[in-house]
């Protein structure tokens, strides 16, 4: 049984705090479903690449 997954780091622009940082979460598909993880870490939408 062949099971494939992926890793994407990304920040959630909706829910900044109030000193200007936004959370990252980890979402993780596994075989077609997905789920996503708060990585308990903050930054700063303008640093942030999302390359």
């Amino acid at each position: 049984m062949n099971k494939t997954f992926n890793l994407l780091f990304f920040i959630k622009k909706n829910k900044i705090r109030t000193n200007g940082t936004a959370p990252i979460y980890l979402r993780i598909p596994i075989n077609g479903k997905a789920a996503e993880i708060a990585a308990k870490r903050y930054i700063a939408p303008k640093k942030w690449d999302n390359r």
